[in-house]
Formats: structure tokens, C-alpha cells, sequence
């Protein structure tokens, strides 16, 4: 070996040497000295979140009533964009905003700003379409979308910005159409085995309402508004039978998609969440009390003087008459508060708040929609009681219900005294099956021979008294009321609350329709607004529905009778 040889070698030793000392250096370093950060480094662990997808509301008939779209949300990093004279003007006018503003942002040197907090899907393409797209973040955000518009705006309520639902069906059902969202700490190394992170996704909810009929109803309480000057206004329509809500609505209605522009009143669902005093439609509850309890029957008879002094509070018939010895017939169909009156004291109270209690005042019932109230009735003993409200509550007065109460307790009478507990979601379909739901009885408030004698009474009542309430071929039974409105302890003058409640066919009913119309303008009375009004709306219901008229159901109960 020469010497020129032997100095590559010594090099190559000595570079394989410093070589060896590097990384045996680098592997004390990292095993020994740094040994506990890489560790960590090593097990460090992130949090992973799962989020479900809201469940679909769908009516009766599978149309979808709510779904799941998405806003969106626009920024920029001012330090990524290469004309922002250009960006300014093209967003003002998308975005409508001043292009000053825009373009103030855009100049700030911030690493990050915020354009546009939502904007919708359209103005997001319209965005996308640019020539610099790529230099603006768009960001979707889940939202709540209605696409039947307002309609059943009161029944569905709405989902807020955090996905939270805030009435109706969708308050509720929060925890059922929401879902669950998964939560995980999983290890970033990827020595360790990953593991799916699965959310539990939220049920689809089937309505008892078809949007239909819903419709429908809707359509008839704005022209009822409209032609009795009404200030606002519910119907209901159930199957007494078993509970299952057909239709409600109110007005004035909202755009559940736009929530966050009303008043908090407006949110609210009238019909199980504000109270009134219902009038003379409680007298149908009054008559059925007192013919259950064995003190009267159809055709016991009393003298009415047209006044009646109880608790020291003086009651007068309507219309200021003393019709003298009168039957129970003609009490309902007259509407005769001194009547009422005098069954009730003649009951006594603690029969009489035993019965209405059973009829389910004084609490809420327990329908699936979110803050449903509960109806103020005193009782004795309470120290709101007066002696006095045992005329006064007997036909409607001293006593606040809401109009689902007042539904539910009169379709004992159609029901053979069986009140249906009422509900809105049929069906609830997730993830484990379909639960579907079964009519549930609250209570026998009546028995079924009284009920069938109330509820021949209220055909009675309807074909003497409130003529423009029938529709030609069906026979109605129901009851008129007309209630005036108090505030701050005073009944006011002029303001009255007209109703209906009346349901068919009455030998066999399928229906119950409860109508209320506030501070009608028109005319004060139930029987010629809300009787109408009923008229008008069950003229085309029983189309919808197909009811068929008494002659026919009557012919083919004779060929089955026949054919047996």
C-alpha cells in the first residue's frame, strides 16, 4: 500500500469515526436526554368529534315539513389576496355591504376577518364563481330549513344557530332529532391503531298531521280573520278517538326559517300555550258533571229567574231573560248561564272540581310540544277560591283553559266519556326501529250512557240554536261560546273571544273542530263568527277525510245488517 492510499484510508477512518460519534451522539440525545419529550410527543393525544345529522320531520304522508341545509360563512386573510380594490367592489354588491367597509377590512393586515356571518347557498356560488374564489374562505354552517314555508310554523316551532330546538315539536323532540354526537380521544401515533369515531344520528319524526288538511285549515282561519275582523285566531282539529291532532293552527303564523327576526310572542303556540277564559262552550262540561253525578238527568227541569246570587256575585243570562221552569235541553241549547249556575251549586264543590279535574283542567295534558300550559283553576281551599267561582266557572268565566283543554275535555262527550290523551309524532324512526305510537286514555270523566246523552243534547243544541253550524247531509253536535276578555281584573267592554267547538258525524264521530276567533270585530258573538266559521271549514274537511254523509253510512249499515 503506498502513501496515497494510505492517507484515503486514514481520511475514510477518520470520517467513518466522526460519523459514528455523530450519531451515537444524536441517539444519547434523543434516548436519554430528550427521552421524555419524545415520549410525549409520542402518546400526545387529540379529541375528535363526531356531530350528527338532524333528523327529517316529515307529516303523515312522508312530505318533508323539515330538513337540514346550511348557511355559509365568508372571510378572507387580507395577506392572501392580490387585488383588494377589486375584491371590495365585486363583494359590496354581492353581500350588500358598503364597499368602503369591505375593503377597510381587506387593507387591515389582520392574519384573518370575517366578511359575512351567514349568508345563504346562493350567494355562496355566486362567490364561488369569482376569478380569485380561491383566495376567500367559505365555511358552511348547519342550519334548519322549512320547506313548506310557514305553514305548521306554531306545531314544527324552530331550530336555533346552536342547534338547539326552541318549540314545538322540534323543542321536544330536542334529544331524539338531534341525535348524539360521538366524542373521542384517539392517539396521533401511527404506531397506535385508529378507531372509528360514530356518531348516533338523529330519528325522523312522522306527524299525525297530513300538510293537506293542515293547509286547508290554515286557509280557513285567515279568511275568518279577515272576514270577521278577528285580531287573532286557533282551530284544532283531532280525532276524538284517539287523540291524534289532525290540524292545528294559529294566527298570526311565522317563517320558522326566519325565527330569529320574531318577537318572542309569535313564537309561542297559542293553542297549548296561551290561555283564556273559554265561555259557554264549559257549559257542555257543567251539563255532563251534573247528569254523571245522579242529581239530574235529560229531563229534569229547573226554574230559572234569570238571576242567581252566589258568593255574593250576581249571574244573569246573556241575554237578560227569566224563562222560568226550563228543561236541560233548553239550557244548552239557550245558553243559559243562571242554568250552569245552578247545576254547579247544586252539585257542590267538592263534586263539581272533582268532575272538572277529571275532565283535565288545571294541568297541563301532555301533548309532544314543548312548553305546554297547564290552565289556571282554582280550587276550593286554595286562597284564590271564592264561593263565586262556582257560578262563574260553571259557564266559562274565573277559570282560564287553553284551547287544547277545552278540545280534549268535550271530546269525552263524542268518545263515550273517555278523554284521549293528544299528541302531534306518530312515528319516531332511529337507529333501533320504529317506535310507533298508541292512543293512550287519560281518564273516564263520564260514563258512556251520559255521554251519549250530552251528545244528544249538542245535536239538539246545534239544530234549534246555531243553524249557520251545520253542513248539509251530517248531522253536528256542539256548543257555542262567547267569553269576555279581562285585564288587570276588569272585563272589558267591548273586546269579546267567539267559539265553536262542534264534531261529526254526531251519532258517529270522527272529527272534533275547536274554532276561536279574539276580539272579532264584526260581531261579538261565538254563534256568528266561530259557528260559521266551523260551517264553512267542515263543509270541505269531510271531503278531505272521506266522510261519508248520514244517508249513506245509514244505507250501508242496512246492507251489512241485511247481508248478516
Amino acid at each position: 500500500m503506498n502513501k496515497s492510499q494510505q492517507r484515503r484510508l486514514a481520511l475514510i477512518t477518520v470520517g467513518l469515526a466522526i460519523a459514528t460519534f455523530i450519531i451515537m451522539g444524536r441517539l444519547i440525545l434523543f434516548q436519554v436526554v430528550q427521552a421524555g419529550a419524545w415520549a410525549e410527543k409520542a402518546t400526545t393525544n387529540v379529541r375528535v368529534v363526531a356531530r350528527p345529522e338532524r333528523g327529517i320531520i316529515y307529516d303523515r304522508n312522508g312530505a318533508v315539513l323539515a330538513a337540514n341545509a346550511a348557511d355559509y360563512q365568508i372571510g378572507v386573510s387580507p395577506r392572501l389576496v392580490s387585488n383588494p380594490e377589486k375584491m371590495a367592489t365585486d363583494l359590496a354588491t354581492i353581500l350588500q355591504k358598503p364597499r368602503y367597509e369591505i375593503l377597510g377590512a381587506l387593507q387591515s393586515g389582520a392574519p384573518y376577518v370575517l366578511l359575512a356571518g351567514r349568508v345563504s347557498e346562493q350567494i355562496a356560488n355566486t362567490i364561488r364563481s369569482l376569478d380569485y374564489a380561491d383566495e376567500i374562505q367559505i365555511d358552511s354552517l348547519p342550519r334548519r330549513f322549512y320547506p313548506q314555508g310557514e305553514l305548521l310554523c306554531h306545531v314544527l316551532g324552530y331550530v336555533d344557530f346552536e342547534g338547539r330546538g326552541g318549540a314545538g315539536v322540534e323543542g321536544y323532540y330536542q334529544r331524539e332529532l338531534a341525535g348524539e354526537a360521538a366524542t373521542a380521544v384517539v392517539n396521533i401515533s401511527p404506531l397506535t391503531e385508529q378507531r372509528n369515531v360514530i356518531a348516533r344520528e338523529g330519528a325522523d319524526l312522522v306527524l299525525t298531521i297530513d300538510r293537506t288538511i293542515q293547509y286547508l285549515v290554515e286557509q280557513h282561519l285567515a279568511r275568518a280573520i279577515q272576514t270577521y275582523r278577528a285580531s287573532s285566531g286557533s282551530i284544532i282539529v283531532m280525532d276524538p278517538r284517539t287523540g291524534a291532532i289532525l290540524a292545528m293552527a294559529n294566527w298570526p303564523c311565522y317563517d320558522p326559517y326566519l325565527f330569529y327576526e320574531q318577537d318572542r310572542e309569535v313564537l309561542q303556540n297559542p293553542a297549548v300555550q296561551q290561555q283564556h277564559e273559554p265561555g259557554s262552550v264549559m257549559k257542555l262540561i257543567t251539563m255532563a258533571a251534573a247528569l254523571d253525578s245522579g242529581l239530574f238527568t235529560p229531563s229534569s227541569t229547573y226554574y230559572d229567574a234569570g238571576v242567581l246570587e252566589v258568593g255574593g256575585h250576581r249571574t244573569y243570562n246573556w241575554d237578560r231573560s227569566g224563562p222560568g221552569t226550563t228543561d236541560m235541553t233548553t239550557l244548552l241549547a239557550r245558553s243559559l248561564n243562571v242554568g250552569a249556575a245552578t247545576l254547579a251549586t247544586t252539585l257542590g264543590p267538592d263534586t263539581y272540581y272533582s268532575y272538572m279535574q277529571k275532565f283535565g283542567f288545571g294541568r297541563p295534558l301532555g301533548i309532544d310540544l314543548m312548553s305546554e300550559a297547564g290552565g289556571t283553576m282554582w280550587l276550593p281551599g286554595s286562597e284564590f277560591w271564592a264561593e263565586s267561582f262556582m257560578a262563574t266557572n260553571s259557564y266559562g268565566q274565573g277559570i282560564a283553559v287553553t284551547p287544547l283543554q277545552m278540545i280534549a275535555a268535550i271530546s269525552a262527550i263524542p268518545n263515550n266519556g273517555v278523554i284521549m290523551q293528544p299528541y302531534i309524532v306518530q312515528e319516531i324512526r332511529g337507529e333501533n326501529g320504529t317506535f310507533v305510537r298508541e292512543p293512550r286514555a287519560l281518564s273516564l270523566a263520564i260514563s258512556p250512557e251520559v255521554a251519549q246523552q250530552v251528545n244528544a243534547m249538542a245535536i239538539t243544541a246545534v239544530a234549534r240554536e246555531v243553524t249557520n253550524a251545520q253542513i248539509e247531509g251530517y248531522t253536528i253536535a256542539g256548543k257555542t261560546g262567547t267569553a269576555q276578555i279581562a285585564e288587570n281584573g276588569i272585563y272589558l267592554p267591548d273586546d269579546t273571544i267567539g267559539s265553536f267547538v262542534g264534531w261529526l258525524p254526531a251519532d258517529n264521530p270522527e272529527i272534533i273542530i275547536f274554532v276561536k276567533l279574539d276580539r272579532p270585530k264584526t260581531q261579538p258573538w261565538g254563534s256568528l263568527t266561530a259557528a260559521p266559521a266551523f260551517s264553512d271549514l267542515a263543509d270541505e274537511l269531510v271531503v278531505l277525510l272521506d266522510i261519508p254523509p248520514d244517508i249513506v253510512r245509514l244505507q250501508a249499515d242496512v246492507m251489512e245488517a241485511r247481508g248478516n
